[in-house]
């Protein structure tokens, strides 16, 4: 399980950005911070062509 942001540099954060959220909001997006950075990582992985998936468009549509 991912480690939540250090709760001064999560602060740090929240007011750079301006974010007005109650002590009871702040804790609760922290304490799932950890899991938004893996995320984050995940999806900013480059990937190659071969594992996106299949997809394909007939622009006149299916025959019938």
């Amino acid at each position: 399980m991912p480690e939540p942001m250090d709760k001064p540099q999560f602060d740090a954060l929240i007011a750079r950005h301006g974010i007005p959220l109650t002590e009871a909001e702040k804790e609760g997006i922290r304490a799932v911070s950890g899991h938004i950075l893996a995320f984050a990582e995940r999806v900013r992985t480059p990937r190659e062509v071969g594992a996106e998936m299949a997809v394909t468009f007939d622009a006149k549509g299916a025959a019938r």
